[in-house]
């Protein structure tokens, strides 16, 4: 992983301790433009800035069969690859894998 110091310390500090059950059930429960609780948004927007640039970026897709998770490509205007098999009947499904899969990459999640 490549972080700053400032961001494995922000890792290691702040957003580690958020990570909760409750944290992920709010998550799930709330769309990602509804309300949110600060602890939830500090976990968001960390995730969101993307501080690590080798670290995949995720996008969610439509498909005939529900939606599913795709990693962007590293080169501009290439295609996305699919990041496993599965399907979501919702969006809002897809985008709670997406963060599910974004705090393993940070190794907040096991």
């Amino acid at each position: 992983m490549v972080l700053s110091v400032q961001d494995e310390f922000i890792r290691a500090n702040r957003i580690r301790a958020l990570v909760t059950p409750e944290l992920l059930a709010e998550a799930r429960a709330n769309p990602p433009r509804g309300r949110q609780s600060a602890a939830l948004v500090e976990v968001l927007d960390f995730l969101r800035r993307n501080p690590d640039p080798e670290l995949p970026r995720y996008a969610v897709l439509r498909t005939p069969d529900g939606f599913a998770v795709v990693r962007r490509a590293p080169v501009r205007g290439a295609p996305p690859t699919p990041d496993g098999a599965d399907r979501y009947p919702t969006r809002q499904e897809a985008e709670h894998a997406v963060l599910l899969r974004r705090l393993r990459d940070y190794e907040v999640l096991s």
